[in-house]
């Protein structure tokens, strides 16, 4: 049982004389138990949990969602239609209805 020291206790020799006081109470079955087990080491190994899969598995996820989001669909906007630099004016046929008219009204259209 821990009890908390007094606040006149600040030097070495008055915690060693505390120390060697809680030694002298204690019975010599305790003493026994406790140097066995220090003595004992850690020879009885204990069940760890494996932290090693948890993590394993989280990377395995994280690395998965990376490459779904690598092959996903790109959200990039298509590129716009740049009009070719060399002008050919055929434009100027469709902007123009009255040459239609003035070539049905002459016999140049079927020569």
């Amino acid at each position: 049982m821990n009890r908390p020291l007094p606040p006149s206790i600040h030097d070495d020799a008055a915690l060693r004389q505390l120390h060697a006081q809680a030694l002298d109470t204690l019975s010599p079955t305790t003493l026994a138990r406790l140097r066995s087990a220090r003595h004992a080491g850690p020879s009885a190994k204990r069940h760890t949990p494996s932290w090693w899969m948890a993590t394993a598995c989280s990377a395995v996820v994280a690395l998965a969602l990376g490459y779904s989001f690598l092959l996903g669909e790109s959200t990039a906007p298509p590129a716009p239609v740049v009009a070719s630099a060399a002008d050919d004016g055929s434009d100027v046929l469709d902007e123009n209805p009255d040459l239609y008219v003035w070539l049905g009204s002459t016999d140049l259209a079927m020569e």
